[in-house]
């Protein structure tokens, strides 16, 4: 990405090019690359302008005297390192904890011309390091040069917390360095190659044998760099259709966020935190599962959510719910979204040949999330007990 010539020149010729178009381009570009090799996160800052772009447009203007914030730019470009991973809290995600690889971009001569960068959301990570803990009875945390914690399944820890010690057991890359501690507990200790950062993992109670540990945790430190490695450089998305339950916070298919993104923004209580939304809709495909064993049912998954992001454009947020089922969050009334999903059920029908139910009610601030949600899952089952390809929402 940051040796790619298109982003080079498009950066070029920033200052001379209308705001609207270069924010098209570059925009259209980053979606590429996010989407193209599975990131949750793209991102240029411009050095002339330090306007951040992001697949959605320009996210801000990076500057660290309206908002301390921004100093993480300035900071990466005096380390004099041309590429760095770096845990944040990415505030166009709702500060979201995230991994990100940030890459100086240069031209041909040398010149700086911003930093480029993608991310991916610390859940996937959290849930392989907790399960391993649980498992095995570890405590397991990556950690930079300094000892301050980066990765821990408690975000509490994370870059609030450190762990001194291990960086003075001087670990390499090719090995792990065993630290015997008190009353029989051990901390092991290996670099991560490429990075500053450094794999700690420390038994507390001493249940298992060194020799068994040291198997583990081998392994473990296989899995763990090469989740970090493969999701920041390598990550491409799964194809295929799967209805799986997965950890990670996007649907790998259509790219929709899930309901793990759901509960991760708007919290475990699962509540409105803002009045953007006016209304939600819940819709599924009918007669899924006959379709999707005569036909290639990930096409028609693709194919209802390019429609649906056709007619509600940046009036929704959709998620993949489950299977063939999606969820919507809109800013406009169930009325208008009636009118507009009537539409879209058409469109459904004749581009793709098949049809769709859907409940829209008016969102509740009162209730949870679940409850709202639940309360258009009712109106549209309404709909397939008619018979279905239609829309159905409440009257309140």
């Amino acid at each position: 990405m940051s040796s790619n010539t298109y982003l080079q020149n498009a950066l070029k010729r920033e200052t001379t090019t209308d705001e609207k178009d270069i924010e098209r381009e570059l925009s259209t570009f980053l979606t590429a690359c996010r989407d193209q090799f599975g990131y949750l996160a793209a991102f240029v800052v411009s050095e002339k302008t330090h306007r951040y772009y992001t697949p959605t447009g320009i996210g801000k203007v990076v500057n660290p005297q309206d908002d301390p914030y921004d100093i993480w730019y300035q900071l990466f470009l005096d380390s004099g390192k041309q590429i760095d991973l770096d845990v944040d809290r990415d505030q166009l995600q709702d500060y979201r904890w995230t991994i990100f690889s940030n890459m100086r971009l240069e031209d041909e001569q040398g010149n700086l011309l911003g930093v480029c960068g993608v991310g991916v959301f610390m859940d996937s990570l959290q849930e392989v390091i907790k399960s391993c803990e649980i498992l095995y009875g570890l405590k397991i945390n990556l950690i930079d040069k300094d000892g301050l914690i980066s990765v821990d399944t408690s975000p509490n820890n994370i870059e609030n917390a450190y762990i001194p010690e291990a960086v003075s057991d001087n670990a390499t890359a090719d090995e792990f360095i065993y630290t015997e501690r008190t009353s029989g507990a051990f901390r092991y200790t290996r670099r991560l190659q490429a990075q500053d950062w450094y794999l700690v993992i420390q038994n507390f109670e001493h249940k298992k044998s060194a020799a068994l540990a040291v198997c583990m945790i081998v392994l473990m430190y296989v899995v763990l760099a090469g989740l970090l490695v493969l999701s920041l450089v390598h990550r491409k998305p799964v194809s295929g259709h799967n209805i799986v339950k997965t950890v990670l916070p996007e649907d790998p298919l259509t790219g929709l966020p899930n309901r793990n993104y759901l509960q991760t923004s708007f919290g475990e209580l699962g509540v409105f935190n803002t009045t953007r939304y006016k209304s939600l809709a819940m819709f599924d495909i009918d007669r899924f599962k006959i379709i999707n064993e005569t036909r290639d049912g990930d096409a028609i998954l693709v194919g209802i959510v390019e429609l649906a992001v056709e007619t509600f454009g940046e009036k929704a947020m959709l998620f993949r719910w489950a299977g063939d089922e999606f969820v919507a969050f809109l800013e406009i009334s169930a009325e208008d979204a009636e009118t507009s999903f009537k539409d879209f059920c058409d469109s459904v029908k004749h581009q793709l040949n098949v049809t769709v139910s859907v409940g829209i009610v008016t969102i509740n601030l009162a209730q949870s999330i679940k409850t709202n949600y639940h309360r258009a899952v009712q109106l549209c089952y309404a709909v397939k007990e008619k018979g279905g390809n239609g829309v159905a929402r409440n009257t309140i």
